[in-house]
């Protein structure tokens, strides 16, 4: 008898583990035949109908498994057939049905996920690899408003004299506000060698600017480095599979030609948006001797975490982070790890607050979705995202002082003897 009952709750126990996956594929298959039904109802003669579906079915299968939180299928095939009913609009890529589906379906979800047509995809991963054809400038959306955070060297941003702050209201006579991060963007791509007019809201300035803007290669200077007197000073721009190296390199220059006379190292990442998870590894590991770096969670569970390897680069030597602002992702996944673990100070301003893991995901058909499939803490510390990192030294750079006068604090933070001179100058 006793056997029995063991062998019939262990069929119920399979039972009821088959049943959450049969569930979720019902829910995915049900919304999907509601959203093909509105596909071939409102795009018609769509001879490429079948593929466009298929791919908004491995959307939201992956959607379904990889997505941070607990989605509902329906509610977001919902929100995918009201892309649909907008219809084509002015933007380059809204003609698609398919991109204007998945847009409005991510607006659902977070503003930094999002799905990049084939183009737009590989521009993305070239700009993971530190160059990219573009205008040159990093933006944010800063309460709704597209803003310039700052341009790159070489660029045409910088050519046509684009400022930190500078807030685009429209791009070619197309209305940004109201878009979001993903959208913007893909408005402002485009081949090398055209132009963008650009309609820029500028501090201080009555009337609107309309300045041309024209579209080039350009590479991502990812790291700059010095030395000034007994300092090491390393400036990260963003986060490139050029970072680890190029920090590996400042570190070697100032082993090199300070040896053990470093007293300490100046690490600025202000107005630095963030980018690739593991060149954040890279950096943090260089200054710590084990220890978290971050840990990621999803849906409630531990998804990873990574340690830092043994062995200091600059043996303990005082570390001063420069944070603002516009220090985002990645570069705060260094600064939480550095200051959690008590390996460094952070001096500056408040920082962004985005401690959202996005994955990278090739699709098919070509393109991509950039995922929220995470949310960081770093250091073991509390979670960032949406709070930012507190300063241990609080510092706003006045609005008419060079970045020389707050580097020069931050420097005295360190106790050391900076120069007036640099000895060193170079740029990855």
């Amino acid at each position: 008898m006793f056997r029995k009952i063991l062998i019939a709750l262990n069929i119920l126990m399979l039972a009821t583990a088959c049943a959450l996956p049969i569930s979720q594929n019902y829910e995915i298959n049900s919304a999907m035949e509601k959203y093909e039904i509105a596909y071939r109802e409102l795009v018609k003669n769509d001879p490429s109908a079948e593929q466009n579906i298929d791919t908004m079915h491995d959307v939201l299968l992956t959607v379904d498994r990889r997505y941070v939180d607990k989605i509902d299928p329906h509610l977001l095939v919902d929100k995918a057939i009201a892309g649909l009913r907008e219809g084509p609009s002015t933007g380059n890529d809204e003609k698609d049905p398919t991109t204007r589906a998945l847009n409005a379906m991510f607006a659902s979800l977070d503003r930094y996920t999002g799905y990049m047509t084939p183009t737009n995809f590989t521009s993305y991963q070239e700009s993971l690899e530190g160059r990219f054809v573009g205008l040159g400038i990093h933006i944010k959306m800063i309460d709704d408003v597209l803003t310039i955070m700052s341009t790159l060297k070489g660029s045409g941003a910088e050519e046509a004299n684009l400022q930190e702050g500078d807030k685009i209201t429209h791009v070619d006579g197309i209305a940004i506000n109201g878009l979001n991060l993903q959208k913007a963007r893909g408005i402002l791509r485009g081949p090398s060698g055209t132009w963008a007019a650009l309609t820029i809201q500028r501090e201080g300035l009555k009337d609107l600017l309309v300045i041309d803007v024209i579209r080039r290669p350009v590479e991502i200077a990812a790291v700059e480095h010095h030395i000034d007197g007994d300092i090491g000073y390393i400036r990260i721009f963003s986060f490139t599979r050029k970072t680890g190296p190029g920090v590996a390199q400042a570190l070697e220059s100032f082993e090199q030609q300070l040896g053990p006379r470093l007293c300490g190292v100046i690490l600025d990442m202000r107005n630095n948006p963030g980018g690739l998870v593991s060149a954040a590894e890279d950096v943090a590991s260089a200054f710590m001797d084990g220890g978290n770096i971050y840990a990621v969670k999803s849906r409630g569970r531990d998804l990873m975490a990574r340690d830092a390897d043994r062995g200091d680069r600059i043996d303990g030597a005082p570390i001063v982070v420069m944070l603002n602002k516009s220090s985002a992702s990645s570069s705060e996944i260094v600064a939480g790890a550095l200051q959690s673990q008590h390996r460094a100070k952070l001096f500056g301003e408040k920082s962004y607050g985005k401690g959202l893991m996005q994955t990278l995901l090739p699709l098919d058909n070509g393109g991509g979705l950039r995922l929220t499939t995470g949310r960081f803490t770093a250091g073991g510390g509390p979670t960032f995202h949406g709070i930012g990192l507190q300063p241990d030294i609080p510092d706003i750079k006045g609005k008419d002082e060079t970045d020389s006068v707050q580097i020069r604090r931050a420097a005295k933070s360190l106790n050391c003897n900076p120069t007036i001179t640099t000895a060193l100058a170079t740029t990855q």
